[in-house]
C-alpha cells in the first residue's frame, strides 16, 4: 500500500561516536540500531497500521512502499517497491528492505539513496547484522561535508513519530531541490537520482604514467551498479555466504534488477557511459560551486641558507611576500568504492577513492589499495591502506601517504629542512592528540636532527658568554643535540584562548637556552562596532624571530606585554556578486594595532643586549580604484566555464592599488620612530583563463615611500626600506602551464641597502581546478621547492561518480 508509513522500533544505534566518519554512520546509525524488533506488526502484505507498543524514538519508520507487511512465522518485515525510510532524521530510498528479529539483520537492495542535512550516499545493496556485528555495502558513492558532519548526525531532523502522524501523499507534496542544503532537516520526500558512473576505461589500456616509481599503468575501473550501463561487465559471482543470504532473504529480483538487467525506474540516472580522455562533457550534477579554502603541503631544499619567515610587527601590507603555508582542510569529499564491509568498529575495502572535485571527470583524485579504518575510543577514524596513489587529470600518478586520521587530521611522519636552527635536514613524528578538557589539546612532536646527527657537529647556538641573539658558533655535537621536539598548546578557557608554541631544537642542557624559541597569547575576542575582527591579548616570547626587510630576520630575546588589534571593511557593498559600473572603490580595507611590552633585544648594528618597554600604535587603510572589469563566463548552462585552470572564475580588469600606513612608537630611554607610508601602483589582469594558450596575464607593482622621524634603538623594528619597488607577475604559458615571480627592491639611493632585495622568487606551476602543483625557488632565502595545494569546494548537489567502470568492447 503506496502512501502509508509504518515504524519499526530498533533502539539505539550500535556506535555512539560516528561524527568522523559517514561511511560507518551510514551503515550502523543510518538504517540499523540493535534494540528489541518488537512490535504489533500485521502479517498482511500491503496492510499496515502503527504500532501501538513501539518504544520511543530513535526508530525505523517505512513511510512509503508498494508493498510491506510483516511475517509473523518467519520473523521478518520485507517492504518492495519504491520504499522510503527515515531513521533519526536519515532518509533512505530502496527498491527493497527487508528486517529480520530473529538474526536482527537489515537488508536492502536495488537503488539505495541516503541522505541527512549535506550528507549523500547511493549504494546497490547493504546489509548489517547485529548480532555479528558486520555488514557489507556495494557499488558506494557518496559526499561528505566534514564542515556539517557531526550536527548532521546528531541532528534528529523530522521524527518518526512526525512522520506517522501526517499520512502523506508522496503525489501530492511539492518536493524542495534534493541537494539543497537543509541545515540538518531531511529534504522532505524529494526524489534524488541513483547516479550511474557517466564514464568509462579500457583497463588494458596503459595510459596512465607513474612518477614513482617512472612507468605506465592502466586507469583504475570500478564496476557499475546492476541496472547501469555496463554492469553486465563486472557481475561479481556470490559467495556461499551471500548464496544462503539470498536463499534466506528471497530472490534477488524482488529486491530490484539483476546483475546487468536494465531497469526503467525515472530516478536512476542512466547518462550514456563516455571513454575518459577525450574532456566528454558529463552532467556532473551540481551547482553553485564556490571555492573555500586550500590545504597545501611544500618539501624545501636547502639550497643556500633557510630563512624562516615571520611578517614584521610594523608590515606596511605593500611588499609582495607569500604567506607561510597553512594547514587548511578539505571539507567536502566525494568517495566511492565497489564495497566496503563492516566489522565492529572496523570497515575495510579493497578500494577507496576521494576525490575534492565537485565536478566530473575529476582532476583530482586519490585511490586507496587495501583500505582498513578502525574507530578509536576518541572518535577518529583511523584510515591505513597498503598504497595509495593521487591521481591527476586521468594521466599522471604520484604516491601519497598511506594513512590518516579522520578526525584528528594530520600526517604522523614529517621531515623539513631548518638551517638556522637544525643545522639541516631533519625527521619528525607526530605523536597522538593529546585532548585537554572538552576543547582543548597539546600535540607533541618528537624530531632526530638527521644531518646534525651525520656530520657530528652544530653552528646553531651561541657558545657561553655570548648574548643568546647573536649567530650560532660551530661546536662538536652531542647525543642531546640530535633531538628536538615541537609542542602546540590551544586551550580554550571560557571566552579566553590560551596559544602557545614551543621549538626545542636540542636536549643538550649546555645548549638548552639558545635551543629554545616559544610565543605565548592569552586572546579574548572583542564584539566592535563596524569591525569583522577584533581581539585583546596578553602576549610572551622567548628568542622569537622577526623578519625586518633588508635586514632578514631579527631575534628578539623575550618580550611580554598586552596588545589590541581589529580590523574593519568599510564602503562595503551590500550585494557584492552585483556588477558595477566602472570606475568605483572597492572596500576599504581598515588594520590598526596598540601594544605595549617589555622587550629585550640587540641593539641596532651591535651584538649589546637592552631590555627597554616598548609601546606603538599602529594604523593602515588599504583599497583599490577599479578603472576597469569586465565580466565572468557565463555559467548558467556549464557551471564548470571558467573554472577550468582556477578555483575561481578569472575576471579580467584593470585598477590602481593605494594605501597608507601610520606608525608611531616609544622607548623607555627616550627614543622614538614615527612613519607614514604611501604606497601604490597598478593591477590588471588579461584573459580569463579559459583557453589553452595565453588566456590569464596578471601584473601588478608597487611604490612605497616613508617619512621617518626618529630611530628605534632596536634592530628588529628598525624602518631602514625608505624607498621600495615590489611587483608581482603571472602568465600563462600553456594550457594549466604558469610562470609566476615577484621580488621587492630597496630602491632608496642614499641607503646602505640600495639595490639589495628583500624577497624574491621564481614559481612554475601546474595549475588546475581542484589542485595546483608548482617548483619554486627564492634567491633572496636560497630555498627551493614543491609546493602541492588542494583546494576544496562548497557546492549544491550530489554529483555523480567519479571513477570509470570498465569499457564495454
Amino acid at each position: 500500500m503506496a502512501g502509508n508509513s509504518h515504524r519499526v522500533p530498533l533502539g539505539k544505534s550500535p556506535l555512539k561516536r560516528l561524527a568522523h566518519q559517514l561511511l560507518t554512520a551510514a551503515c550502523l546509525s543510518v538504517l540499523f540500531a540493535p534494540e528489541a524488533l518488537a512490535g504489533d506488526i500485521p502479517s498482511q502484505p500491503g496492510a499496515v497500521k502503527a504500532s501501538s507498543s513501539v518504544i520511543p524514538a530513535p526508530n525505523f519508520a517505512v513511510i512509503k512502499a508498494d508493498q510491506q507487511g510483516y511475517d509473523q512465522q518467519l520473523g521478518r518485515f520485507v517492504a518492495t517497491g519504491n520504499v522510503e525510510a527515515r531513521f533519526n532524521g536519515w532518509r533512505l530510498l530502496a527498491d527493497r528492505v527487508e528486517m529480520a528479529e530473529a538474526s536482527r539483520s537489515v537488508y536492502a537492495s536495488g537503488q539505495i539513496r541516503l541522505t541527512k542535512g549535506d550528507q549523500y550516499l547511493q549504494a546497490s545493496r547493504l546489509r548489517y547484522s547485529e548480532l555479528e556485528g558486520s555488514g557489507e555495502l556495494d557499488d558506494v558513492y557518496g559526499v561528505i561535508e566534514q564542515d556539517t558532519l557531526a550536527r548532521d548526525i546528531n541532528s534528529q531532523g523530522v521524527t518518526s513519530k512526525e512522520i506517522s502522524s501526517k499520512e502523506v501523499n508522496f503525489k501530492e507534496v511539492n518536493s524542495p531541490d534534493p541537494n539543497a542544503k537543509t541545515n540538518g532537516q531531511p529534504s522532505d520526500f524529494s526524489q534524488p537520482a541513483f547516479a550511474c558512473p557517466p564514464l568509462s576505461a579500457d583497463p588494458a589500456n596503459r595510459t596512465l604514467v607513474r612518477v614513482l616509481p617512472p612507468g605506465r599503468s592502466s586507469l583504475p575501473t570500478m564496476p557499475a551498479p546492476a541496472g547501469c550501463p555496463g554492469s553486465e561487465l563486472s557481475t561479481p559471482a556470490l559467495s556461499l555466504s551471500r548464496a544462503l543470504e539470498s536463499v534466506a532473504f528471497g530472490p534477488p529480483q524482488a529486491g530490484g534488477p539483476q546483475q546487468g538487467q536494465s531497469t526503467q525506474n525515472p530516478s536512476i540516472s542512466t547518462t550514456k557511459a563516455l571513454e575518459i580522455g577525450q574532456l566528454p562533457e558529463v552532467d556532473s550534477k551540481v551547482s553553485d560551486v564556490a571555492f573555500q579554502q586550500s590545504w597545501s603541503i611544500r618539501l624545501k631544499l636547502d639550497l643556500a641558507a633557510v630563512i624562516d619567515t615571520t611578517d614584521s610587527l610594523n608590515s606596511k601590507g605593500q611588499d609582495y611576500r607569500p604567506p607561510k603555508d597553512k594547514k587548511g582542510t578539505i571539507s567536502r569529499i566525494r568517495f566511492q568504492g565497489a564495497q566496503i564491509q563492516i566489522r565492529g568498529n572496523r570497515w575495510t575495502a579493497e578500494q577507496l577513492a576521494f576525490t575534492n572535485d565537485p565536478f566530473t571527470p575529476a582532476a583530482s583524485w586519490i585511490l586507496a589499495h587495501k583500505v582498513v579504518a578502525v574507530m578509536d575510543g576518541r572518535g577518529a577514524t583511523r584510515i591505513n591502506s597498503r598504497s595509495t596513489q593521487i591521481l591527476l587529470d586521468g594521466k599522471i600518478s604520484l604516491p601519497a601517504i598511506t594513512n590518516t586520521t579522520i578526525g584528528a587530521e594530520e600526517a604522523r611522519l614529517a621531515f623539513d629542512t631548518d638551517k638556522k636552527d637544525r643545522d639541516g635536514f631533519f625527521l619528525g613524528y607526530n605523536l597522538e592528540l593529546i585532548k585537554l578538557g572538552q576543547r582543548g589539546s597539546l600535540r607533541l612532536q618528537p624530531q632526530l636532527n638527521l644531518q646534525r646527527a651525520i656530520e657530528g657537529r652544530t653552528s646553531s647556538y651561541a657558545l657561553p658568554g655570548q648574548n643568546l641573539a647573536s649567530p650560532g658558533s660551530e661546536q662538536t655535537a652531542k647525543l642531546g643535540d640530535t633531538f628536538g621536539l615541537l609542542a602546540a598548546l590551544n586551550l580554550p578557557i571560557g571566552w579566553l584562548s590560551l596559544n602557545a608554541e614551543a621549538s626545542l631544537s636540542t636536549f643538550n642542557p649546555d645548549n638548552f637556552k639558545a635551543g629554545t624559541r616559544s610565543t605565548t597569547s592569552l586572546t579574548a575576542p572583542l564584539s566592535l562596532p563596524g569591525h569583522s575582527s577584533a581581539n585583546a591579548s596578553l602576549f610572551g616570547s622567548y628568542r622569537e624571530r622577526i623578519y625586518n626587510g633588508s635586514l632578514g630576520l631579527q631575534t628578539v630575546v623575550y618580550s611580554y606585554g598586552a596588545n589590541l588589534a581589529g580590523n574593519a571593511l568599510l564602503n562595503q557593498y551590500k550585494n557584492p556578486e552585483t556588477s558595477r559600473k566602472s570606475p568605483f572603490f572597492a572596500p576599504v580595507n581598515l588594520n590598526w594595532a596598540v601594544q605595549s611590552g617589555s622587550y629585550q633585544a640587540e641593539l641596532f648594528e651591535t651584538d649589546t643586549l637592552d631590555t627597554l618597554w616598548r609601546s606603538y600604535a599602529n594604523l593602515a587603510a588599504s583599497t583599490t580604484l577599479q578603472l576597469w572589469q569586465g565580466s565572468a563566463l557565463d555559467a548558467s548552462e556549464d557551471p564548470k566555464r571558467g573554472l577550468r585552470y582556477a578555483p575561481v572564475p578569472v575576471v579580467p580588469g584593470l585598477g590602481i592599488n593605494f594605501g597608507a600606513s601610520g606608525y608611531a612608537a616609544t622607548y623607555s630611554d627616550g627614543a622614538n620612530q614615527n612613519t607614514l607610508t604611501l604606497w601604490g601602483g597598478p593591477s590588471f589582469t588579461l584573459g580569463q583563463f579559459d583557453r589553452p594558450v595565453f588566456d590569464y596575464t596578471r601584473f601588478s607593482a608597487s611604490i612605497a615611500g616613508t617619512f621617518l622621524n626618529g630611530a628605534s634603538p632596536f634592530g628588529f623594528d628598525r624602518t631602514v626600506d625608505l624607498r621600495t619597488l615590489s611587483f608581482q607577475a603571472a602568465q600563462q604559458i600553456y594550457g594549466p602551464i604558469v610562470l609566476e615571480a615577484g621580488a621587492t627592491f630597496n630602491i632608496d639611493d642614499g641607503s646602505e641597502f640600495y639595490g639589495d632585495a628583500s624577497y624574491s622568487y621564481v614559481e612554475l606551476k601546474l595549475q588546475r581546478r581542484s589542485y595546483e602543483v608548482g617548483v619554486y625557488y627564492s634567491p633572496y632565502d636560497g630555498i627551493g621547492g614543491i609546493r602541492v595545494k588542494l583546494n576544496d569546494f562548497n557546492f549544491t548537489g550530489s554529483g555523480t561518480p567519479f571513477v570509470p567502470r570498465p569499457r564495454s568492447r
